[in-house]
């Protein structure tokens, strides 16, 4: 009882770190007491208290699944809760796996540094086969505790969101490796390695923090444009009703002219994903009228809408597009999302999970983009990232290497309710921003709408469920980090060598006890 006590206030700690409370100092004590709970029970409690960990903290972070499945899922609650413990348990079985490795690592005689080195890599590569494993689930990682304090997420476009997480663990296992070896053996016994592990602590926090303060104060000096992103909180129940179509679109038109009115040098307008509920492609009444109002107005404009095309078989296959249009109403580009929400969008694993259809009446059936390409008009080259696809950092990654001088995300969050998901996953994008160093304009139908720098910090922010726009200055800047140029994968690799390293050292002085 007292091991799941630790473990589930480990758990909930953490979770205080992300909105709605968004308290980030939780993250860097939140798994101390997960740990001491891992050192103080049987080897083979550690898969079990790791599991029971995951299920409390992906619990409280996903609990608004349950009311979202059950709305527009179209099923009862009572069913609709076992859904998403299911999803719990899964994503529980990466901290239960986490778990067993460092119990190992707590019982293999090793103290200090190799120990909280090697407990934070494995924790990285967990969260990152998490995000990539059966089209990756990415919600929750560690480091998006820390977005509400720019100033901590600077290294960001250097190795990514998983490097920030890196810091925030080692910070909590080197301080609980402090305490042990200050327990078992005292200062006199391991001063060497406490003075080992205090110097790479020291190292680690001087560059995390001097890092952040020296990008702070950085400036780009880029052309500048205003833009605007524009949210008409058009209630989900109402927004594909085809007698409302003329509604929809005059409502955008009329929050966009009042952005306009008062921001004269408004350049971009930006939409939601679904914003205009009609196929756009098609030469309609409604494509008209939407082109003759940016002609008039004299806009760029970025907006989603559903499109269609045929397979070689002439079948109809569906898309989720993002269009932009420029100031004389003509089609500039066209963007397909690529990273299409699993059980939602479409049915992942093919004939694995078609049964499942059954029971989610509203899954869709959308094949993927394939083009990374920015959208270009003018002086704008825009990566565009449709709702899931900002919680992946390559698919900005990718645009920014295409030329992308500005992201833009599109969204339709309407179906998260009031609850602290639309806040979370506006979070996630504040990290796009600063691992591309772009601005980065999110709009979203009901909120959390919002314009972002490239260090990180919200210019200005959107309510939630307010027909509302939100605009600022933004710079169109160029240039590539070292996380556009090289990724994240050098930084897993170098993190699998740490593993493998440690767990040859456990092995050969595991033989060495036996002789």
């Amino acid at each position: 009882m007292t091991f799941s006590l630790l473990v589930g206030f480990s758990a909930a700690i953490l979770y205080s770190a992300y909105a709605p409370t968004s308290f980030w100092p939780a993250a860097f004590g939140a798994l101390i007491p997960f740990v001491q709970a891992l050192e103080s029970a049987r080897p083979r409690m550690a898969f079990k208290l790791g599991f029971f960990w995951g299920v409390v903290f992906f619990a409280l972070l996903l609990w608004w699944l349950v009311p979202t499945i059950a709305t527009y899922g179209q099923i009862n609650f009572i069913l609709a809760t076992p859904v998403v413990l299911c999803l719990c348990c899964y994503l529980a079985l990466y901290p239960a796996l986490w778990a067993i490795f460092y119990k190992r690592l707590l019982t293999s005689g090793l103290l200090g540094l190799p120990v909280a080195l090697a407990g934070t890599s494995a924790w990285v590569v967990l969260e990152y086969l998490r995000s990539h494993l059966f089209t990756g689930f990415p919600w929750g990682l560690v480091a998006y505790g820390l977005s509400s304090d720019p100033l901590l997420i600077q290294t960001a476009d250097i190795w990514s969101v998983y490097g920030v997480g890196f810091i925030v663990v080692f910070f909590n296992l080197a301080i609980f490796e402090s305490t042990r070896m200050l327990r078992n053996g005292g200062l006199k016994t391991n001063r060497s390695q406490l003075m080992i592990l205090g110097v790479f602590f020291a190292a680690i926090l001087l560059f995390f923090s001097g890092y952040g303060l020296y990008r702070v104060g950085q400036g780009k000096g880029a052309k500048e444009i205003e833009v605007a992103a524009v949210q008409a909180a058009i209630d989900q129940s109402q927004k594909w009703d085809p007698a409302l179509t003329l509604y929809t679109i005059d409502t955008y038109m009329d929050l966009t002219v009042r952005a306009k009115q008062q921001h004269p040098d408004l350049t971009l307008a930006v939409w939601p994903e679904t914003a205009m509920p009609f196929y756009f492609q098609e030469n309609s009444d409604a494509r008209q009228r939407l082109q003759e109002f940016v002609r008039k107005n004299r806009l760029y404009l970025l907006f989603g809408s559903p499109s269609f095309a045929y397979d070689k078989e002439g079948r109809v296959q569906y898309l989720n597009s993002a269009y932009l249009l420029g100031p004389d109403g003509k089609v500039l580009g066209r963007y397909h999302k690529q990273h299409l929400v699993p059980f939602g969008e479409y049915m992942p694993l093919g004939p694995i999970t078609s049964w499942a259809r059954r029971f989610l009446p509203t899954a869709g059936d959308f094949i993927s983009g394939t083009d990374s390409r920015p959208l270009e008009g003018g002086s704008l080259r825009i990566g565009v990232m449709i709702c899931f696809e900002s919680i992946f950092p390559e698919v900005a990654r990718k645009e920014v290497a295409k030329g992308a001088n500005l992201l833009a995300v599109i969204t339709n969050d309407a179906w998260f309710g009031n609850t602290p998901a639309p806040w979370q996953h506006a979070d996630m994008a504040i990290f796009r921003a600063v691992e591309t160093r772009r601005w980065l304009v999110r709009a979203a139908n009901t909120g959390v709408s919002r314009i972002i720098s490239p260090l990180g910090g919200v210019r200005v922010n959107s309510g939630l469920f307010r027909p509302e726009f939100v605009a600022s200055r933004v710079e169109l800047n160029g240039g590539e980090t070292f996380f556009v140029q090289f990724g994240t994968m050098w930084f897993i690799a170098m993190n699998l060598l740490v593993i493998i390293f440690i767990g040859y050292k456990i092995k050969n002085a595991g033989k060495k006890e036996a002789l």
